[in-house]
């Protein structure tokens, strides 16, 4: 988990930034829109973030069960 969230969850939201950036980025094609630009891009920057904070955290988590289970 990170914070209450379950990592399924999480990828949940990414994957809903990954699709929301890329169709905002198909509507503006052609079109000099920047500011909506940037926009888009700043979503697919933080579905990247949340993409690395998920696999750091099963990492994490994974080392940890190895430390719990060489522990008992």
């Amino acid at each position: 988990m990170i914070g209450e969230l379950k990592y399924e969850e999480v990828e949940e939201v990414s994957n809903t930034l990954k699709k929301a950036s890329s169709k905002i980025n198909e509507l503006i094609k052609d079109k000099n829109i920047q500011e909506l630009a940037d926009f888009a891009a700043t979503v697919e920057g933080y579905s990247k973030y949340l993409d690395t904070t998920l696999e750091i955290n099963k990492d994490a988590d994974k080392a940890l069960e190895k430390l719990a289970s060489q522990n008992q």
